[in-house]
């Protein structure tokens, strides 16, 4: 075991000859819940096979397209349930599926290579679905725990001026499912420089409860903001480099939640937007274009070499963002850093006379977005800090109060001389020509406050007023302070 491993490290090509030669017994010891020596990420639920469970043949499609489900069950009585997320909690029921065993070979490496199962179903998306999130929901009689597939529905026709970009790389790199992600490894030690869409996400949730989840809930909400008031197209992170033709006619280009994996093609097709082609943007999160990545098999593979070891089939080692010409501030004006991280607080307004906060009647000093959509502080969980390699004219014109260790209490207390702002994310603006800029929200949590918290919410269109000018319904200063405030998460604080 100990030789495969050395030579897994050196030769990483060799990995998949590997798995298959000692990894049976590997697996089944861990299949059986038994923690050998050489497995240093302990075995969670979220990355042990379900009796009920699934995943779709891709993760984006167009109104029309065709879902393919593939789904394992292993007790009679089943159902799949189609949804569309219209609302804050709210879902829109569209086909529902019976169906009864459904039994799937299971494979030694389906974290990097997919799970390979037969399709159980096939699902006809109406030609105008609206774009958006939308799941399948399965449950059965013979089960308490349901479980959820989930995927995204672009646009019928591109008309809007405004692309806003889902992190669907991040959804890959998160999953572990089947013991592995690009953060732990229950298999084997070391790195795992590989990770499929072809298997159950264990990592997307409307209702986290861990740091290794992805809030969708968040993503969600920026998405269909944006759609509201913008008439906003959808589309996953990796059409950069799929279709970066498609993004030629918009105006303002934007980064949701956690957009952490960028290829070389991603990136160098933003920087082009952005620098060539005069296009806004609008980095609403935080931790952005942080990794390098490569994406395989038709965007249902990510490859991600964080020991530095070579990219597959290149003389090119994996890195981050910031360790090349091009950092990753350069263009957003900002970077992550650790401190703060896992620290929730809110924003303190330091440039008040800003056109940003035009209408909000804000001083210096005041502070805003003490509860978002989960009743969370809106600067938190990642966040960015201005560097050395950002533009000289970058401004930062807000900071969140973060403190700089996740010590207990995780969130804001006022008065408490810890929570000083040296872990807080920045808001910043680099302003490029007059008719295009970089605003960065220096926070993965600041989605939640868009159409929340008035302060946050006046900000952002006021940007789009600028560089996209073009808007719907009653988006003014006014009018936002008006609007009714999104009730919080069920046992999360009130406003």
């Amino acid at each position: 075991m100990r030789l495969a491993r050395r030579v897994s490290h050196v030769f990483p090509a060799l990995l998949p000859i590997l798995l298959k030669t000692v990894g049976p017994l590997k697996h089944l010891l861990w299949r059986l819940r038994t923690r050998p020596t050489f497995t240093v990420d302990e075995v969670t639920p979220d990355m042990v096979p379900q009796p009920l469970e699934g995943y779709t043949n891709k993760l984006y499609y167009k109104p029309g397209e065709t879902v393919s489900f593939h789904l394992k069950a292993l007790q009679p009585q089943n159902q799949l349930l189609v949804q569309r997320y219209v609302a804050h909690g709210k879902w829109e029921d569209l086909a529902i599926h019976s169906f009864d065993e459904l039994p799937q070979e299971e494979t030694i490496d389906e974290a990097q290579s997919g799970c390979h199962w037969a399709v159980g179903w096939h699902y006809a998306l109406a030609p105008e679905s609206p774009a958006g999130y939308y799941r399948a929901l399965l449950s059965s009689r013979a089960l308490e725990q349901t479980s959820e597939i989930h995927f995204l529905v672009g646009s019928p026709v591109s008309g809007s001026k405004v692309a806003v970009l889902a992190p669907m790389t991040t959804w890959l790199a998160y999953n572990a499912y089947g013991g592995q992600s690009l953060y732990r490894n229950a298999i084997f030690d070391g790195y795992v420089p590989f990770a499929s869409a072809l298997r159950p996400n264990t990592a997307l949730s409307y209702q986290c409860t861990t740091s290794y989840q992805h809030n969708l809930q968040i993503e969600a909400n920026i998405f269909q903001w944006f759609s509201r008031h913008h008439q906003a197209d959808l589309y996953p992170d990796f059409y950069l480099e799929a279709h970066p033709e498609l993004f030629q006619e918009y105006e303002v280009l934007v980064l949701a939640y956690h957009a952490e994996y960028f290829s070389d093609k991603m990136y160098q097709a933003l920087r082009e937007l952005v620098f060539q082609k005069q296009k806004s943007l609008l980095a609403l999160g935080g931790n952005q274009v942080y990794w390098q990545v490569r994406c395989h098999q038709n965007f249902t593979q990510l490859e991600c070499r964080k020991n530095g070891s070579f990219f597959q089939n290149e003389a090119k080692r994996g890195c981050l963002w910031r360790h090349t010409p091009h950092p990753e501030a350069q263009l957003l004006g900002a970077h992550f850093s650790e401190p703060g991280i896992g620290t929730f607080a809110p924003y303190k307004v330091l440039a008040p006379f800003h056109w940003l906060f035009e209408g909000t009647e804000t001083k210096e000093g005041d502070l805003f977005g003490e509860h978002g959509l989960d009743g969370l502080p809106i600067c938190g969980d990642e966040t960015d800090k201005t560097t050395w390699s950002s533009p000289a004219q970058t401004v930062v014109i807000a900071k969140g109060l973060n403190k700089t260790e996740a010590t207990v209490p995780h969130t804001y207390v006022a008065g408490d001389p810890t929570w000083n702002g040296s872990g807080g994310g920045e808001i910043t603006l680099t302003e490029l020509s007059n008719k295009h800029a970089v605003l960065n929200t220096g926070s993965i949590q600041s989605g939640s406050g868009l159409g929340t918290d008035r302060v946050f919410t006046q900000l952002i269109q006021n940007f789009m007023q600028r560089y996209c000018r073009t808007s719907s319904g009653d988006t003014t200063s006014a009018g936002i302070a008006a609007a009714p405030v999104s009730a919080p998460a069920p046992g999360a604080p009130g406003k």
